[in-house]
């Protein structure tokens, strides 16, 4: 009897190990669930690898630049608000702020590069954004009014949200809207916006035609004048401008005389008002008046010619409006103090030329 249940033991034991059904049942949960790891592996990698690229590169503005800081902090706070990564970078701008973002965009191989820059008053947060699909960059500006107590938020929220635009990570409108019928589709642009701010070259070189007015007792006298000017700062400008030859007459009764005037003059700017390409700003200088009388009198009398310097003290004012990125139109009005007084005289008439002699100049100026 033991050997009889012995034997039945090991023949259902055999009959389990090469039934073909229960070996599918036994076998059959083990590739599903190496089936489902594998699915959720390379979710998570999908996962991974889309949160990767989510860098951006800010250039940090200078600490004694008030409102570029305060715009700079928002912007910093509202990338991670919508969690981007943000590096900053200590570096200027330079002249063409698309280039030198485009580069650190490149280097750092980040989604975008921003950075603020000022223009005279100007300010503006300059934007490369950079295609995921293709790596072409692409140049943006937004500009702002640091005047306004909520530019700074504003140019962070716009900014973020121009980000998240190209990343199109803004969810569709519910109910969805209508396909409209398949047109063209236009790329976004690759060329740099066009900068129309003037540039802040270190000299410029001036032509002008001047009005001169000596005094009531003499005719206005027109000429050309020269400057050379140099920039050591946005709002500050110094140079030198020679100008002549202002011809003049003066009339009287014993006869008339002929008038030469010309002059040099080392000059100081100020500009106190700076809009977009618009600049005013006062100015002020000094040198020296040269003056020549050729006197044709009645007869018996001779006709005789004589000159004479002076020192001159000018003060004014002056407006300039640029005309793109190297070229502004400039006028400039300017009242002339000269020591010691000058003068013309015809047999024993006399007229002095007033104080202060008046000046009106209009002119091209070129940067380099």
């Amino acid at each position: 009897m033991g050997r009889f249940v012995r034997l039945s033991a090991v023949c259902v034991l055999a009959l389990c190990v090469v039934s073909p059904e229960r070996t599918a049942v036994a076998q059959a949960p083990q590739p599903a669930a190496e089936s489902g790891r594998d699915s959720s592996a390379t979710d998570g990698a999908a996962a991974d690898s889309s949160e990767t690229r989510r860098n951006v590169v800010v250039v940090r503005p200078p600490a004694q630049d008030a409102a570029r800081t305060d715009a700079f902090n928002r912007l910093w706070a509202e990338l991670h608000i919508h969690r981007f990564d943000g590096e900053t970078v200590e570096r200027e701008p330079g002249d063409d702020p698309t280039a030198t973002l485009s580069e650190l965009a490149t280097e750092r191989s980040a989604l975008a590069a921003f950075a603020f820059v000022r223009r005279d008053s100007a300010l503006s947060l300059e934007v490369v954004l950079v295609d995921r699909t293709t790596g072409q960059t692409i140049p943006r500006r937004l500009p702002f009014a640091a005047g306004s107590s909520d530019a700074a938020s504003l140019i962070a929220v716009r900014a973020v949200d121009l980000l998240r635009s190209s990343l199109q990570e803004f969810p569709e409108p519910e109910p969805a809207p209508e396909p409209e019928p398949a047109g063209p589709v236009e790329s976004p642009p690759s060329a740099a916006v066009p900068d129309v701010a003037p540039r802040e070259h270190a000299f410029s070189l001036a032509a002008e035609g001047t009005l001169i007015w000596p005094g009531k007792d003499f005719s206005v006298g027109f000429g050309p004048a020269l400057g050379l000017l140099y920039r050591p700062l946005p709002w500050f400008q110094c140079g030198v401008w020679v100008g002549g030859v202002f011809g003049t007459s003066y009339d009287a009764a014993t006869g008339s005389a002929s008038v030469r005037q010309e002059l040099g003059l080392l000059e100081a700017r100020a500009m106190f008002l700076r809009v977009s390409g618009f600049r005013l700003g006062v100015t002020a200088g000094a040198g020296a008046f040269f003056l020549q009388a050729t006197g044709a009198p009645r007869q018996p009398r001779l006709p005789e010619q004589d000159s004479v310097w002076s020192g001159l003290l000018a003060v004014g004012l002056h407006a300039e409006q640029s005309l793109g990125s190297d070229f502004a139109l400039g006028l400039s009005a300017r009242a002339l103090a000269l020591a010691p007084a000058l003068g013309v005289a015809i047999a024993g008439e006399r007229a002095k030329l007033q104080l202060p002699v008046f000046q009106v100049s209009l002119g091209l100026s070129v940067g380099f």
